[in-house]
C-alpha cells in the first residue's frame, strides 16, 4: 500500500546493513577508541554514569560474563550484558536481564546517536560495524538505567572500543593467549600490550589465576602505574568430577557445588567471577552464597562447551590453539569409551596447524564444514590438510545443514560423541542450517 511505513523487522536489517558495510580496522590504530569516546561524550557519556565490569582477554570471557551477569540477575540488580562474537542474530550482543534487545529498542538507539553525532558535525561512515554495536549497547544501558553493566571486550587489540570507557568499576582479565595466526611468533607481554587499555584510575583490577606469571607482572606494574587497585584474593575450589554435563566443587565453604559449564578450565573461570563479585560486594552489592549456588548450577552458555545430552553432541567455538587444548583437557578427563566424532570449520588466520594437532589423535572420524565467515577456510581446503597430517577417515560436507546429519549417520554403530568445534562461525553456520 502506498505510503505504508517498511516494517520494524526490515528497518532492524537495513541499518544492521549498512553499518556493516564498513570494513574492519587495524587493531593497532589508537585513534580508533578517540573516535569512540568523542561520540560517547555526544551523547550524554553514560559509562560514566553506569556500574561496569570490563572483562578483557583472549579466552574465557564469554563464560566469566555469562557467570557474572546471570549471578548479578539473579539478586534483582538489573543488568546489561555485551557480549560477542554470537551464533544467530547480532542482537544477542546486548541484552538485560538476559533478554536480547528488541529491534525497536536498537533503532531507537542507533537514531538516538546518529542524531548526536549529525548534531556535532561528526562523520557517522567512519565508525566500524563493533564499534556501532559498542555505542548503541551503551546509550542503551543508559537509557535502561541498569544497575550493573557486564561489558565483554572485542578481538580489535589497542583500538578496542569498549577501552573507550571511563572508569569502569571493575577491570577483569581472562586468560591471554596467542588468538591468531599471526600473533603466534609474538610473545605474550607484546599481547598483553594490546589489553592494557582497559585499565582505569581508580578501577579495581582482577586477573584469571592460570595467567602466565610474566603476563601477571605486567598487569600488576600498569594497575599500580595508572592508579587502579589489584585485587588478588582467589577462592579455594576443588574439583570433586568433571563430565560432560558439568563439575561438581568445593568452593570455599560450599561443599558439593554444581556448575553446570563443563570443561576442568571453568574452574579458573569462575575463580575470576567470584573474586568480581567479592568487590561488587565491597562496593554495596547484596549477593549471598544462596544465590551462587542456584545460578550455577543451572548457567548455560550457547556455543561455549555446550553440551546436548539427549543427541550426544558438544558444541565448542574454541577458535585457538588455547582454546583447543582447554577442550581436549576435558575430552582426557571424561575417559570417553569411544573416541568422538568431529565436525570441524576453521578460518585461515586462526593457527589451524597447532589446532588440528591437539584434535586429531583424539578422533578417527571428522567432517569438514565452512564457517559463516568472509576469512572461512573452505571444507574441501580443511579436508586436505587433514588427510595430509593424519590417517583418520575425512568427510567434506558441502552444505554445513548436513553436517550432523552426516554424523549421525557415521555414528549409528557406536555411542561416539559428536563434537563440534574450530570457531564460533562454524557454530553459527551449523545453526543456521538446522
Amino acid at each position: 500500500m502506498k505510503g505504508a511505513s517498511m516494517p520494524i523487522a526490515d528497518v532492524y536489517r537495513q541499518i544492521n546493513k549498512k553499518i556493516s558495510a564498513r570494513p574492519d580496522v587495524d587493531a593497532s590504530d589508537r585513534t580508533r577508541t578517540n573516535i569512540v569516546h568523542e561520540v560517547l561524550g555526544w551523547i550524554g557519556q553514560p559509562d560514566r554514569r553506569l556500574k561496569i565490569i570490563h572483562i578483557v582477554g583472549t579466552n574465557g570471557k564469554g563464560s566469566m560474563g555469562i557467570m557474572l551477569s546471570d549471578i548479578i540477575k539473579h539478586t534483582r540488580y538489573k543488568v546489561g550484558h555485551f557480549t560477542s562474537p554470537v551464533i544467530n542474530d547480532d542482537r544477542e550482543m546486548i541484552s538485560i536481564d538476559g533478554k536480547e534487545i528488541n529491534e525497536t529498542e536498537f533503532i531507537a538507539s542507533y537514531q538516538n546517536i546518529l542524531g548526536e553525532i549529525h548534531r556535532h558535525g561528526g562523520d557517522a561512515t567512519v565508525l566500524t560495524k563493533f564499534e556501532w554495536w559498542v555505542l548503541i549497547a551503551l546509550e542503551y544501558f543508559g537509557r535502561q538505567q541498569v544497575d550493573y553493566v557486564v561489558l565483554e571486550a572485542g578481538q580489535h587489540g589497542l583500538c578496542d572500543p569498549t577501552n573507550a570507557v571511563e572508569n569502569p568499576l571493575v577491570v577483569a582479565f581472562s586468560k591471554i593467549a596467542p588468538d591468531y595466526f599471526e600473533q603466534q611468533e609474538t610473545n605474550l607481554v607484546k599481547i598483553t600490550e594490546t589489553k592494557l587499555g582497559a585499565i582505569k584510575q581508580g578501577s579495581t583490577v582482577v586477573s584469571y589465576p592460570g595467567q602466565d606469571a610474566t603476563v601477571n607482572q605486567y598487569l600488576k606494574e600498569t594497575t599500580a602505574k595508572v592508579g587502579a587497585t589489584w585485587y588478588d584474593h582467589k577462592p579455594k575450589i576443588t574439583l570433586l568430577k568433571s563430565a560432560p554435563d558439568g563439575l561438581l566443587l568445593n568452593v570455599n565453604d560450599l561443599k558439593g557445588l554444581k556448575l553446570s559449564l563443563t570443561g576442568s578450565y571453568q574452574i579458573q573461570n569462575l575463580s575470576t567471577v567470584l573474586q568480581i563479585v567479592d568487590v561488587l560486594k565491597q562496593n554495596g552489592a547484596d549477593i549471598k552464597d544462596v544465590d551462587l549456588v542456584e545460578v550455577l548450577s543451572r548457567v548455560k552458555i550457547e556455543g561455549r562447551m555446550e553440551y546436548d545430552a539427549d543427541q550426544n553432541i558438544l558444541y565448542d567455538g574454541a577458535h585457538n590453539a588455547s582454546g583447543v587444548a582447554s577442550l581436549v583437557d576435558s575430552l582426557k578427563a571424561w575417559h570417553l569409551q569411544a573416541k568422538p566424532l568431529m565436525v570441524l570449520g576453521f578460518l585461515k588466520d586462526n593457527n589451524w596447524h597447532e589446532m588440528l594437532d591437539e584434535l586429531l589423535p583424539f578422533t578417527d572420524s571428522v567432517i569438514t564444514v565452512t564457517p559463516d565467515a568472509p576469512t572461512a577456510m573452505s571444507a574441501d581446503e580443511l579436508a586436505a590438510k587433514i588427510v595430509m597430517m593424519s590417517n583418520v577417515n575425512v568427510d567434506v560436507a558441502d552444505d554445513p545443514a548436513a553436517a550432523l546429519s552426516l554424523a549421525g549417520q557415521a555414528r549409528e554403530s557406536t555411542q561416539a560423541m559428536i563434537l563440534v568445534t574450530g570457531s564460533f562461525y562454524t557454530l553459527k553456520a551449523i545453526h543456521e542450517g538446522a
